[in-house]
């Protein structure tokens, strides 16, 4: 395997989103026989108001999420499972878990609402996105009923790539590489022309520029991947054009791909702000976990 995941980290408020992320925490934590720490946070600060005992409130509150974390349900065989809980502001305390225990990957799920504390509701699981030094795999329960599919020998089967051609973009394809090696899973790679950056209104002018810039994103795209993938790249490569976001997501969802591989840009502040609207899209939209590279 080229991957070496020894520990992996997933969060919990004990909402059907987290479920869902455990579940696929588990699932490579036992392909890669490696350890993994599920994780609760209590922040107490939350519900403290006026008048209220704040000290009291917090006893409360870890008695109550120890009892519920140590009643989550994970079925590892060959992984070695830790449960971990914490105090303190929730996606802070997630990344420093992860960098004190060295971790290799964060699961986190997004827009969960649990009964013991308020978690992921959308920026918790940003924020460990954007605070975490190690890579972070986004997923969202399933909408509506979820039919029990046949149990899968590996945790991804079809994996799509999106390139901006950044330099965190071939870090994003390293690993995308490496997942795809590991799952002996079908790899895509897609490109996508943001039309609206074309500023011509003439018609046979926005043709021209569009087959121009399909022809450069092609070329790039073949010195991107390696040998090996060459072979394919009829059936692998494409170039669409769009608002990239919601690009990447359909394309995802029509191939049916069962993980998004793809990164991410800046930290705080205005570099904050960068993060990729499109990564941010691709997370609201696909139906897909979406894994998150972070620039060096």
């Amino acid at each position: 395997m080229i991957n070496k995941f020894k520990r992996i980290v997933v969060p919990t408020d004990f909402s059907d989103t987290a479920e869902t992320a455990i579940k696929l925490a588990t699932e490579l934590a036992e392909y890669y026989a490696a350890n993994l720490d599920v994780v609760n946070v209590v922040d107490a600060t939350v519900y403290a108001y006026a008048g209220y005992p704040f000290a009291s409130l917090s006893k409360e509150l870890m008695t109550g999420a120890e009892e519920a974390l140590n009643k989550v349900k994970v079925p590892v065989k060959n992984a070695k499972l830790n449960r971990y809980l914490l105090s303190g502001s929730p996606a802070r305390e997630i990344a420093d878990h992860a960098k004190r225990h060295k971790a290799d990957l964060i699961v986190v799920g997004t827009h969960g609402h649990g009964a013991v504390a308020r978690f992921f509701l959308g920026s918790v699981a940003d924020r460990v996105v954007h605070e975490s030094d190690c890579p972070v795999i986004v997923t969202k329960a399933p909408k509506g009923k979820v039919k029990h599919a046949k149990k899968r020998a590996k945790p991804f089967e079809r994996i799509l790539f999106p390139t901006d051609f950044s330099d965190t973009s071939k870090r994003a394809l390293n690993a995308a590489v490496a997942m795809t090696e590991d799952m002996d899973a079908e790899l895509f790679v897609l490109h996508v022309i943001d039309d609206s950056l074309i500023s011509t209104h003439v018609e046979e002018e926005r043709h021209i520029i569009l087959k121009e810039l399909r022809k450069h994103a092609l070329e790039e795209m073949r010195k991107q991947l390696p040998a090996e993938l060459m072979k394919n790249f009829e059936t692998i490569g494409a170039v669409k054009r769009g608002d990239p976001g919601k690009q990447i997501a359909a394309y995802a969802e029509t191939h049916h791909c069962d993980l998004v591989v793809m990164g991410t840009h800046g930290r705080t502040g205005v570099e904050r702000a960068l993060i990729g609207s499109v990564a941010d899209k691709v997370v609201r939209r696909a139906n897909c976990a979406v894994y998150l590279v972070r620039p060096k």
